[in-house]
């Protein structure tokens, strides 16, 4: 009973030093309200393809590790200043993983892979701890991942099904490199222009805070399988993702991003554990959708 209570203390303990972080963030008033402020926000659709280098290894079934490429597409809408950042998104991923040796005996197997990530983080500026060059955003962020894997192999248990979902704290560090003029230069005889643009160079880490999964209660013993059918389980498991990102912003306040999202997470326990790892790179193109250009 004792671990019970701290473990749902914990969660509103981090919750309460979130709160006390945004206050900070907005310390300084504005003579705008915030509906003014909100319309003022430039607004994006962000659109992305990739591939995700993934690995998965479910002890309910082998506790081998299977491994491979996955192609990855995302659609994301995005309001972002300097001051806070809201986006929600949806990512899709498809593929194979497969495991082979050579040695021994020859084995050779696949299994085809599907995974739909939703995700959602708003980010607010911590005035005392950025400036010109540097921004620092805390926030919240919410992550459902689902997958879904068959292996015919495996014959009755041929299909694996899990989902994750994670209330994380989040936070993100910019460098922000401007460019407010044109600049003439010559590389040997050839004369070039460097327009004024804005790029960045961004980080952004997520801790858990509560975390649940839904997947199988099965696990495979010497004498057979013991089932005990599909279960949910909240304060359960563990669940880290981050994202690097450098972002260039165009002449027409469109910009284009590449990034490199790193996300793993584990069910914990002995005979059933689960646990799966996704290493995603990514090109994006970010379509300005109102006029007003605040990088």
């Amino acid at each position: 009973m004792y671990r019970c209570s701290v473990m749902y203390k914990l969660p509103i303990g981090i919750l309460f030093m979130l709160t006390s972080f945004i206050s900070l963030a907005q310390e300084q008033t504005t003579s705008l309200s915030n509906k003014q402020q909100r319309k003022l926000r430039p607004k994006y659709m962000q659109v992305g393809m990739g591939f995700n280098r993934g690995a998965v290894q479910d002890f309910a079934t082998s506790p081998i590790t299977y491994k491979g490429l996955l192609f990855n597409y995302s659609l994301a809408r995005l309001n972002m200043d300097s001051k806070k950042e809201v986006k929600a998104g949806v990512r899709f991923n498809h593929g194979k993983y497969g495991y082979s040796r050579e040695e021994g005996i020859p084995v050779a197997t696949n299994a085809s892979a599907y995974l739909l990530f939703l995700n959602y983080y708003s980010l607010y500026r911590i005035n005392r701890w950025s400036n010109d060059k540097w921004n620092i955003k805390l926030g919240g962020a919410f992550d459902v991942v689902g997958d879904l894997r068959i292996n015919s192999a495996f014959m009755n248990a041929a299909v694996g099904f899990e989902v994750f979902n994670t209330l994380a704290l989040s936070g993100k560090a910019t460098r922000v490199f401007r460019r407010d003029h044109a600049v003439d230069k010559k590389l040997w005889f050839i004369k070039y222009q460097l327009k004024p643009t804005v790029r960045t160079l961004s980080y952004r880490f997520n801790v858990p805070v509560v975390n649940g999964y839904y997947r199988n209660g099965y696990a495979y013993v010497r004498e057979g399988s013991l089932t005990a059918g599909y279960q949910y389980k909240l304060f359960s498991g563990v669940r880290l993702n981050s994202e690097l990102a450098y972002t260039h912003q165009m002449q027409n306040g469109n910009m284009w991003r590449a990034s490199y999202f790193w996300d793993a997470y584990t069910t914990g326990g002995d005979h059933n554990r689960f646990e799966m790892a996704n290493h995603i790179f990514e090109f994006s193109i970010l379509f300005h959708l109102n006029k007003t250009v605040q990088p």
